[in-house]
């Protein structure tokens, strides 16, 4: 039996993915089709979407992608009614679309910058729950995740738009109060540094990419590399019935390293 069909059994249900087509987000979409989750990928990276759907099984009716700017309130909300209307049904939805600002100063960002890091990932998060409510309560009930960063916990030197809108989302578990009665639960999880690519290329556009490395490790309380294995593995539990008694909460996996202060 497959090990994540045994302890996180998601057959029979459908999941939502946004930003599924690059870093931790398509191994979160892979981790969900192997515990037996029907996928919608949505993504505004259409060939790369197209593959992604290939690779999780579009032509057994496994998965299938939409296309979708996740900043568009009235995209969104097309996209959500024909997946419904596709697959009959939405149990799931991760939000884990968002883009790095260009400029990672407080000082240089430009208002343009601002506001393009806050369509992409606070706006997008707020209008992909917004619009996915009704079809999880017509379903049943549902579980709502938002993948944030350390970030939002943590004070840092990098991204100060990525750390004022990782911020701002944590506001989106005041939906797990206002939408406990229709059984649909918001989490929301925190991934520490596991190395994805556009991370690593800011880092090293700032100075020195080795001593940053060395410096995190040096107070990460466990020993050993991070991946976004772990991260899909956290998210597993939140989208299953394993967590069923769970909800408003933040799960952070950062080897310890918030333990530091």
């Amino acid at each position: 039996m497959n090990p994540l069909n045994a302890y996180f059994p998601l057959t029979n249900k459908v999941a939502l993915v946004t930003g599924a087509t690059h870093g931790i987000a398509i191994h979160i979409a892979c981790a969900l089709s192997t515990a037996g989750a029907r996928l919608a990928i949505l993504d505004a990276r259409e060939q790369e979407g197209h593959a992604i759907a290939r690779l999780l099984g579009s032509d057994q009716g496994r998965a299938r992608f939409w296309q979708l700017d996740v900043s568009d309130s009235n995209a969104v909300r097309r996209i959500m009614a024909a997946v419904e209307g596709h697959f009959g049904r939405i149990d799931i939805l991760v939000n884990s679309a968002g883009i790095d600002a260009d400029n990672p100063s407080a000082q240089g960002l430009s208002i343009k910058q601002w506001e393009k890091a806050m369509q992409a990932n606070v706006n997008g998060s707020i209008l992909c729950s917004k619009h996915v409510i009704a079809p999880m309560t017509r379903a049943g009930g549902g579980s709502i995740v938002n993948v944030l960063s350390l970030c939002a916990l943590e004070d840092e030197r990098h991204e100060a738009a990525d750390h004022a809108a990782k911020a701002a989302l944590r506001v989106a578990n005041t939906n797990a109060l206002r939408y406990a009665a229709r059984n649909i639960r918001v989490n929301s999880i925190h991934p520490g540094f596991s190395r994805p690519p556009a991370l690593v290329e800011a880092m090293r556009k700032q100075g020195d990419l080795t001593q940053t490395l060395v410096d995190m490790a040096e107070v990460r309380m466990l020993t050993g590399r991070g991946s976004a294995t772990d991260v899909a593995a956290g998210i597993l539990y939140l989208v299953s019935d394993a967590s069923r008694f769970v909800s408003g909460t933040e799960l952070v996996i950062e080897a310890g390293y918030g333990c530091r202060s």
